[in-house]
């Protein structure tokens, strides 16, 4: 399994859960290299701006497990400027960053 780790990690996103029991985890490097699901990803130059544009709106940086009691919910985790937070429900300031992170996974 290949890792990515250290300083040059950019975000790390994982969602977890679901009926079906998915795993979907995304890292990015500053340099805009990622690893989609064990697979390696480039984003361009306009995608790694979108991404940093939306990772600085993010200012929602606690755990929460408000939406954890509901069967089959998903479990989200962003960890961004050395924080990490999971939650259950998605932040409203997570929303795009979270979009441009899944739709890494659909390439």
């Amino acid at each position: 399994m290949l890792v990515f780790t250290g300083p040059d990690v950019l975000v790390t996103y994982e969602r977890t859960g679901g009926f079906a029991g998915i795993r979907e985890k995304v890292t990015v490097d500053v340099s805009g290299k990622a690893l989609v699901n064990d697979e390696k990803v480039a984003l361009d130059d306009r995608e790694m701006r979108g991404l940093r544009d939306a990772l600085g709106r993010v200012v929602t940086t606690e755990s929460s497990s408000a939406g954890c009691r509901v069967a089959d919910h998903f479990t989200y985790t962003l960890t961004y400027r050395g924080r990490s937070a999971t939650r259950c429900w998605l932040p409203s300031d997570w929303e795009d960053a979270v979009t441009r992170l899944e739709a890494l996974t659909r390439r």
